[in-house]
């Protein structure tokens, strides 16, 4: 008489083998490859990261006050949600929002460490776009 661990053991190896002959890991992208993360230190938190990059939820997933930070950064190099602006009107209306929504974060009190949250110039803002259109 066998063991229940045999006995679920044989039913995984039926499970594996049927899949392997109806064709289900032919297009395994990772086969003869090793494994993700192989050789690198092990970290408790592995399945948030990969979690944020298969979501791709970026800024989103930061704090409001580094949020706006990493917004107003990226709005000084000419940048709209991470792509350049199509237009300086465009670039001037998103700037225009940012200042609203981070003037409302810095009257209210935010969680966590105190972050200076940055104010953007329209103007050196549309500067750096322009001249990042003419380099290319």
């Amino acid at each position: 008489m066998s063991t229940w661990q045999e006995r679920f053991a044989s039913g995984i190896d039926k499970q594996v083998n049927d899949a392997e002959k109806a064709g289900a890991f032919e297009d395994n992208p990772l086969v003869g490859k090793p494994l993700p993360g192989d050789g690198q230190p092990y970290r408790e938190d592995w399945w948030i990261t990969q979690k944020v990059a298969a979501e791709r939820v970026g800024a989103h997933a930061l704090p409001l006050p580094l949020a706006l930070r990493r917004e107003a950064q990226d709005l000084r190099k000419g940048l709209v949600g991470e792509r350049p602006a199509g237009s300086e009107a465009a670039l001037r209306t998103a700037i225009e929002d940012y200042d609203e929504r981070s003037d409302a974060a810095r009257r209210t009190p935010q969680p966590g460490p105190s972050v200076v949250i940055p104010r953007v110039d329209a103007d050196e803002a549309v500067a750096a776009w322009r001249q990042a259109r003419e380099a290319k």
